[in-house]
Parts: structure tokens; C-alpha cells; sequence
């Protein structure tokens, strides 16, 4: 998926998002997502938040609805491989977070200490949006753990081996699949069709 030959035909593929790994816990259950929708959206010091979009058929949506707290994590280019760990299986059959370091913060979400930065949140409210759940998170503590620059979504694809890209491309296209008929049901429901 080179997004810049198709730009040109499809100016959404101009936005580059950096890359997330989500993590949630509830009870002993955790788990961990890559995300590309994570906004900070406050300038006030004192009261940083965020918002998150997050595909209700994820397991991490799940468990981000039952514990109301979530970490955001940036990674870098060399931990690409992240991606694959995160993206591809199932949080319902593995444990993604096996054998990575982890701490935990105020919340009690999963910290991967080997990533970029962390920021721990808990959920404000939440919002409907037919595929996705709309997330509003208030910062309760941040750790950057080394130096780097955010991993974005056009480099991470670049980077990634021409088996997993296949195995994320199947995800991708099964996932809007899902996310279509969720977006119809809702906007059905809701008389906008």
C-alpha cells in the first residue's frame, strides 16, 4: 500500500497518523491493539486528555469498556515488529503482552516499558459511532522512556516484512468489511440512511 501513488485519487491517504499501541486490562485479562486514532485534545497543562477511536468487534474494546482505563503507547521504527505482535492475533486466543516488560501506572492498565513514551488514562465518557466507540481520556500520568521519533503509519508499512503486510492487508479489508456493516446498522437505526 504505497499511499502516495494513490494520493493523487484519494486525499484521505495524505494523512499520516503515528502508530499506537493500546493496552487495557480487566480483572486478569489484558491486552494490547495497534491503533492510528489517538488525538490529544487539550492544551492545558493541568488537564491533558485524549481521544481514542476504538472497533467495537476488538477484544481491546472490550476490555477498555470493562475497566474504563486504557495506556497509549508511541513506538519508533525499530520496533516495527510490534506491529505484527499487536496487529495480526487475537487478544481472544493469546496473551499479546507474554514475555514483554510491563509495569503498571495510576490506572493499572499495562505499560510496555520498552516503548517510546506511555500515557496512562482513564476513560472520561464514551460515544456511539456505529463501527467505532468514541473515547474521551484524561491523562492521569506519562512516562517517555527513550529517546526517538514516533513510528507513523506510511514508514511502519514500508517497513514491514511482504508476509506480515499481507497477513495486516487480510485484517485490514475483513475489518472494513465489519466496520461497513456496522456503520449501516447504526445509521439505519438512527434514520441517517
Amino acid at each position: 500500500m504505497d499511499t502516495n501513488d494513490s494520493a493523487a485519487a484519494d486525499p484521505f491517504l495524505l494523512l499520516d497518523p503515528e502508530l499506537w499501541v493500546i493496552t487495557s486490562q480487566s480483572g486478569t485479562t489484558r491486552n494490547a491493539m495497534i491503533a492510528t486514532f489517538v488525538m490529544p485534545v487539550s492544551i492545558v497543562p493541568d488537564r491533558r486528555r485524549f481521544v481514542t477511536a476504538i472497533a467495537t468487534h476488538h477484544f481491546s474494546h472490550e476490555l477498555l469498556r470493562e475497566s474504563r482505563c486504557c495506556a497509549l503507547h508511541l513506538i519508533t521504527r525499530d520496533q516495527v515488529d510490534w506491529v505484527a505482535r499487536f496487529g495480526i492475533p487475537t487478544g481472544r486466543k493469546t496473551d499479546k503482552l507474554a514475555e514483554m516488560t510491563t509495569t503498571t501506572l495510576q490506572s493499572g492498565a499495562p505499560i510496555l516499558t520498552g516503548a517510546l513514551a506511555a500515557f496512562d488514562c482513564r476513560v472520561v465518557r464514551s460515544w456511539s459511532l456505529g463501527d467505532r466507540e468514541l473515547y474521551l481520556l484524561d491523562l492521569l500520568e506519562s512516562r517517555q522512556f527513550r529517546e526517538g521519533t514516533p513510528l507513523r503509519f506510511d514508514e511502519m508499512w514500508n517497513l514491514l516484512e511482504s508476509g506480515e503486510r499481507s497477513q495486516l492487508s487480510e485484517s485490514l479489508q475483513r475489518d472494513q468489511q465489519i466496520d461497513r456493516e456496522a456503520i449501516d446498522r447504526w445509521a439505519a437505526e438512527a434514520g441517517d440512511s
